[in-house]
């Protein structure tokens, strides 16, 4: 039974006109363009290097963050000092 079907679409498929739309030249052009592009060798470096300018901003706020708390305090005792002084 299933032979009967797959031969009766076989024979159905044979009967029917291929589409009058050729695209065989857009695809051939867009295949030659993939084949001639070359990697970027420096693609790696770049990848690098964001992750890198990443982990310098994260620690150049880490730094300013820990910087100015230690400044804080510093000048809450100066002026602490500076009142009792007067």
């Amino acid at each position: 039974m299933k032979k009967q079907t797959f031969s009766n679409l076989v024979s159905l498929a044979q009967q029917e006109s291929p589409p009058c739309v050729d695209v065989a030249d857009g695809v051939i052009s867009t295949l030659a363009a993939l084949v001639h592009k070359k990697p970027d060798p420096y693609r790696a470096y770049t990848w690098i290097g964001a992750a890198s300018a990443a982990m310098a901003a994260c620690i150049l706020i880490a730094a300013t963050v820990s910087w100015q708390s230690s400044s804080d305090s510093v000048s809450e005792i100066m002026t602490y000092v500076s009142w009792v002084a007067q």
